[in-house]
Formats: C-alpha cells, sequence, structure tokens
C-alpha cells in the first residue's frame, strides 16, 4: 500500500449500534442514531445494506438527472453520462463537504486490491485545490453538505481494472443512465469526515496528470 493511501479508523459497530442503525433506516429519522457513533458508520452501513450514496451540497434534491461528468480520469466509465452514486459512505462523503466556494478542483479516490482470494480494505486519498491561495489545512475547505441515499436498481459498477504497478483494483462507483429519486437526504459537517485532507496546486497536478496520466495523486515527495 502506498504511504498517500488511508485507511478508515478501526471501528467496530456493537449490534446495540446496528439496531439504531436499522431503526432510524426503517423511520427515515436521523434523531434515532445514536450521538457518540460516527455519521460516516451509518453510511457505511448502509452500503453494506446494498444501498448507494451520493454527496452534494444540495439539499432539496427530489431527482438526479444524468449528466456528463468534468473527469480527466483515464478510464471511459468516469466520463459516461448518468446518475454517478458510490457503494461507500466515506467517498460519498468527499463531495458533500466539498466547500464550491473555496475548491477549485478535488482529487479523489477510494479503491480495494486485489488480493490472493479477496479484495483489500478500501483504501482513500482526498486532496482539495483551492480557489486562491491560503495557509488554511485540508479540512477547512469542508463545509456542511447532504449525502443522498439512492436505490441501487439500474446502476452499474465500474468494472474492476488494471492499474499499472498497483495491480487489479476495484472502485465502489457506480452510474445510472437514468433519473433516480432518492430514498432520504442525510446532513453530514466536516466533523464527521474521518480522514485527513491535502491540498494541490492545480496547474501542477494537470501538467503532470498530462504526462502521466497513472501517476495519481502526483506528490512532490
Amino acid at each position: 500500500m502506498r504511504p498517500w493511501m488511508l485507511e478508515a479508523p478501526d471501528s467496530e459497530s456493537s449490534a446495540a449500534t446496528r439496531e439504531a442503525f436499522a431503526k432510524a433506516w426503517a423511520a427515515c429519522d436521523m434523531a434515532l442514531l445514536p450521538e457518540h457513533v460516527p455519521r460516516w458508520l451509518f453510511l457505511q452501513w448502509l452500503a453494506e445494506q446494498g444501498y448507494l450514496l451520493h454527496g452534494s451540497q444540495q439539499g432539496d434534491i427530489t431527482q438526479f438527472e444524468p449528466r456528463t461528468p468534468f473527469d480527466f480520469s483515464p478510464d471511459e466509465f468516469s466520463k459516461r453520462t448518468g446518475v454517478f452514486a458510490a457503494s461507500d459512505g466515506i467517498w460519498a462523503m468527499m463531495y458533500a463537504l466539498k466547500d464550491r466556494g473555496k475548491v477549485k478542483r478535488i482529487l479523489n479516490l477510494a479503491l480495494q486490491f486485489k488480493e490472493a482470494a479477496d479484495w483489500s480494505p478500501t483504501v482513500y486519498f482526498l486532496s482539495f485545490s483551492l480557489r486562491e491561495l491560503s495557509t488554511t489545512t485540508g479540512h477547512e475547505p469542508l463545509t456542511s453538505g447532504f449525502v443522498y441515499v439512492l436505490p441501487s436498481a439500474g446502476f452499474e459498477q465500474m468494472p474492476a481494472y488494471d492499474w499499472p504497478e498497483l495491480g487489479t483494483v476495484l472502485e465502489p462507483h457506480w452510474v445510472n443512465p437514468n433519473p433516480v429519486t432518492p430514498l432520504l437526504c442525510i446532513p453530514v459537517t466536516p466533523a464527521d469526515f474521518p480522514l485527513p485532507v491535502r491540498l494541490h496546486d492545480a496547474a501542477r497536478v494537470d501538467a503532470l496528470c498530462a504526462d502521466d496520466p497513472w501517476g495519481f495523486p502526483w506528490l512532490d515527495e
């Protein structure tokens, strides 16, 4: 595993916590969630139940329409026109918490490695390019947002693929070519995000990406 790859904090949900998750979901009432339990754990639990997640700064979306993303990834899947979603709560939060007023570009990743008989735990990376030069820390461009819970019907997951020097990888990346009606909207805050956040220069990364599309995340170190 590369030094820049991060794993979710160790946190095992108890039977009582999982029961509280089920009750909150059944009632669509986030007030039923235990106050001491991180919100990202509830999102991960929803993904384990087979639901997909979509992070947004908008809290009033009643239907997602297919769109063509602005994407520099070397794969074609990420450039398809559709409604995109994640089967991973932390990855969805990256989009929900991005402060559009401060953040010019986002550089992020969530994936698993192919191991002998299974897939590795998911590893993550998140970095922002700011609209204005600043000495701010990575977490300060985060702001409150929303994670939408979507039905998985009609979605297709990005197939596993070979990443040079990393081997076979799988992303929790899904797309649906049709409009999608969300099942629930869950508010999240910067305090809910469990991982460090980096900052980068967009022009520098763009130039390095053009020379080496598989060199993600194009760090100095």
